[in-house]
């Protein structure tokens, strides 16, 4: 039993180096090309704030457990990386933009009724921001955390544009 774990995880760990490898062959500029079409890749439109500065992402994910995401800044950065669910249903994603920042987000809780996971990020210049990713985020702002509106230094209705 132990033994198919260990294969498990050795091809896992494969599998995700090449992934990687090849989501940076396809470049920054081809990856923003990709349109969200949830039947064949399950793709996941998602949100950001920087919370000092307001800055929005804007973008996607694919993947049910995993894959890649791509999203666009408010000022102007394209980012690109890779997420995926852990063991624990806790999501993590590592992406890095082209004006230099990289960062990590960790998705901790998960909104049932409009279906929108909710995490936090820190980028490597120390900028924290909070992330939602989910079908439903206008309902989600709307209905289930309109306190959220008043801690952000982002408009809702700005971060939901497409």
């Amino acid at each position: 039993m132990k033994s198919k774990r260990f294969v498990r995880f050795i091809l896992g760990c494969a599998l995700k180096a090449s992934f990687a490898s090849a989501l940076l062959e396809i470049g920054q500029a081809q990856a923003q090309t990709v349109q969200c079409d949830s039947t064949e890749d399950y793709c996941v439109p998602f949100v950001g704030c920087i919370e000092k500065t307001g800055e929005i992402f804007r973008g996607r994910t694919h993947g049910l457990v995993g894959g890649p995401l791509i999203a666009d800044s408010s000022s102007g950065a394209s980012c690109v990386g890779l997420w995926e669910k852990t063991y624990l249903g806790i999501g993590v994603a590592r992406f890095e933009c082209d004006d230099g920042r990289n960062g990590a987000s960790v998705y901790t809780y998960f909104e049932e009724r409009t279906g929108t996971a909710v995490g936090k990020a820190e980028m490597t210049n120390g900028q924290v921001g909070k992330f939602w990713a989910g079908w439903n985020l206008e309902a989600y702002f709307r209905e289930v955390a309109p306190e959220e509106r008043q801690s952000m230094a982002c408009e809702v209705n700005e971060m939901l544009l497409s």
